[in-house]
């Protein structure tokens, strides 16, 4: 593979991913790469419809457009090319331009990664505020700034350590995805090395017997989860402002979009020295419900519980009918302790 194209690609392939799933594969044709989703990595207990594994796609798509203008390259989209092929998600190609500008955005691709630290409370600074507004281009983007709106929007994000400590089988998926040593996570290169969770060690040796299902069902008719939801939704609050991106509709090609401005604002947000967290769950949830899958994996009460969280998160950000496609914290912390790391570059491409 020819150089320009191996760092094209390197940057693609560290997109962010649910559970680190990395649930893309590209093919090299000539001037153009295919960018195809990985159906068999797709396996999370998140992702109704691929729309968690679409969504990383995008943020993958936006590197790869980001990183080719470092080689001089105009990189035009066109999603879904055939339409006997759902996986085959879009085809970029490169088109040599010479006098293209890089984009600035190309150092932040190796930096960025997702930080569970507290962060600063302070507001965001009004150019900070304006950088993040102005890179979300493929979707819209609401920043929520009011102190009493941020911490009522941590506790809706922290609604997914709430149900799924006590939800057999999302307990399940979550403690099968969590690695323990570097050893593992490198050998594994899916899930959360338990590094990157920010525990500290109090909290990271009880998180070792909530692995064990009888243990936390016991722990959860007490109210263990909920206690562990109140403690995330003030970290989750720990933020200079809780960001949403909002989408038309559920369609496929409206999580890509969204992938591509989560990316662009993540970068920027890490460009300008800030830390990012995404707090998804319980948007996902709406939608394996909405999607009609909810009553196979939630009681009533959860669902009723993940129906009410979304109405106040939509309220908070003003979604005005839109769907909230993903939602995150931002602001100044500390470097996370640790970071996802990748399958080999040969694993993600084919060279036809």
């Amino acid at each position: 593979m020819r150089s320009d194209l191996e760092r094209i690609l390197t940057a693609a392939n560290q997109a962010p991913s649910g559970e680190n799933c990395q649930p893309w594969h590209f093919v090299v044709r000539g001037s153009t790469v295919e960018v195809h989703l990985l159906a068999d990595r797709d396996r999370s207990a998140y992702s109704w419809g691929e729309r968690a594994s679409y969504l990383a796609i995008g943020a993958a798509i936006e590197n790869l457009v980001i990183a080719a203008s470092a080689e001089h390259y105009r990189a035009p989209v066109r999603y879904f090319p055939d339409p006997e092929n759902r996986f085959h998600t879009a085809t970029v190609t490169l088109v040599s331009e010479p006098s293209l500008a890089i984009d600035p955005l190309v150092p932040a691709i190796a930096e960025r990664a997702t930080n569970r630290k507290p962060y600063d409370k302070k507001p965001l600074s009004k150019a900070d505020a304006s950088a993040l507004a102005g890179a979300a281009k493929e979707a819209d983007l609401v920043l929520v700034a009011e102190r009493e709106k941020i911490e009522r929007l941590g506790r809706v994000g922290s609604t997914n350590e709430e149900i799924m400590l006590a939800n057999h089988g999302l307990h399940r998926f979550f403690f099968d995805h969590v690695n323990w040593t570097k050893e593992e996570d490198e050998e594994k290169k899916i899930g959360f090395y338990i590094k990157t969770l920010e525990l500290p060690p109090p909290a990271r040796a009880m998180f070792r017997v909530m692995q064990h299902w009888p243990i936390m069902r016991a722990l959860a008719t007490l109210g263990m989860n909920r206690v562990v939801a109140v403690q995330n939704g003030a970290t989750n609050a720990s933020a200079a402002a809780i960001g949403a991106v909002l989408i038309d509709s559920i369609e496929p090609v409206d999580f890509i979009r969204a992938g591509r401005t989560v990316e662009r604002v993540w970068l920027t947000a890490t460009a300008r020295g800030l830390s990012v967290q995404p707090l998804t769950g319980v948007l996902f949830f709406k939608l394996m419900i909405d999607g009609g899958d909810g009553a196979k994996i939630f009681s009533a009460a959860e669902r009723s519980l993940v129906q009410k969280a979304y109405e106040e998160a939509a309220e908070l950000v003003d979604a005005r009918g839109k769907h909230i496609a993903f939602m995150f914290r931002v602001g100044k912390g500390d470097a996370p302790s640790a970071r996802a790391i990748r399958f080999p570059l040969e694993q993600a491409v084919t060279v036809v």
